[in-house]
Order: structure tokens, then sequence, then C-alpha cells
């Protein structure tokens, strides 16, 4: 069984590599652009397949706990990614179609706080050390980001239409680099 967990720790470390690479970019500003909203989520999804479909053959009766845990994922996702976008300050890009987007250390601490989550249901559940749980505890990390990176990504994208749509009315002093109305 042990060699069968390795494709789900690998997916945890490409998950814990994810979140931790952008939440270190939260705390500098960075140019998001329409055409590359969509990478990461889509990179996420597939890791969130692979894992539920892996982890269904390995353990086959324990359905009913990843489901749970996939909606345990979920909604954490969304709260995760809500609170990133409420944390975070959007403001009109120097290119068009994209918009310039700052995190803080808040949004920082959210994204530790949240795999911090992941690591005390190991301890905090009753079989969470045992390697036959960690498979779905790692489906639902890898949800839970996804699910945040897609609450995250819908956000940039009303963003990036907005700035779009201010920038055709041709009103110049309604975009000013660096100013936002969303703190």
């Amino acid at each position: 069984m042990g060699a069968s967990l390795n494709p789900s720790l690998v997916a945890l470390g490409v998950t814990v590599l994810f979140v931790f690479r952008f939440a270190r970019r939260e705390l500098r500003e960075r140019t998001v652009r329409a055409r590359t909203l969509w990478i990461r989520p889509a990179i996420l999804l597939a890791i969130t397949a692979y894992l539920i479909v892996l982890s269904v053959q390995l353990d086959p009766f324990g359905d009913g706990e990843l489901l749970a845990v996939l909606a345990v994922g979920s909604l954490l996702g969304v709260i995760v990614g809500m609170l990133i976008v409420r944390n975070t300050r959007f403001s009109a890009a120097a290119v068009p179609h994209a918009v310039s987007v700052i995190g803080n250390p808040v949004t920082f601490g959210i994204w530790i706080g949240a795999l911090a989550i992941r690591l005390l249901a190991r301890y905090a559940l009753p079989h969470g050390a045992d390697p036959r749980a960690q498979l779905p505890l790692n489906c639902g990390t890898v949800v839970m980001t996804t699910v945040a990176f897609v609450v995250i990504a819908l956000a940039m994208w009303a963003e990036i239409r907005r700035y779009d749509a201010v920038a055709a009315t041709g009103s110049p002093t309604a975009i000013v680099p660096g100013t936002s109305t969303r703190q």
C-alpha cells in the first residue's frame, strides 16, 4: 500500500509548492492577464481528478469518507478564496485584458493557515496518521486549493472585465494605476 500512496504524496507536494509559491507572490504586485488566468485552476483540477480516481481505486470502501473530505475541502476552498479576494488590492494594469494585483501579509497568512489545516487533520482525526487516510486527506487539500484558485480567478476575471469596460469608455481619469475601489 505504501508504494501506491507515492502518487498521492507527489500530488500533495505539487499542491504545497503551488500554494507556497503563490503565497509568496501575494507580497508583490503582479499583472494577471486574462489569457493565462485559468492555467493554475486547470492544472489543479487535473490533479484533483487524478487523486479522486486514485482514491476510489485504492480504497473503494472509503467513498463516504472521500465525499466528506471533498465537501469540507470545497467549503474551505470557497472560504479561503473569498478571504484572499477580500484582502487583495486590484488596480488597472498597464496592458489591456489584465489587472494589477497585490496581496499583503494577511493573504500570505491565509494561505499558510489553509495548509496548516491539512497538517492539523493528520493529528486531529483519530485515524489521520494511517497511510490509508492520507490519500483522502490529500484529496481534500488539493480540492481546497483548486476551489480557492477558481474563486480567485473568477474575482480576477471580474476585475479584468471591469477595468476593460472602464478603458473602453475612454475615461482616462477612471483608471489610475495603483488605486482600486476594492481593498
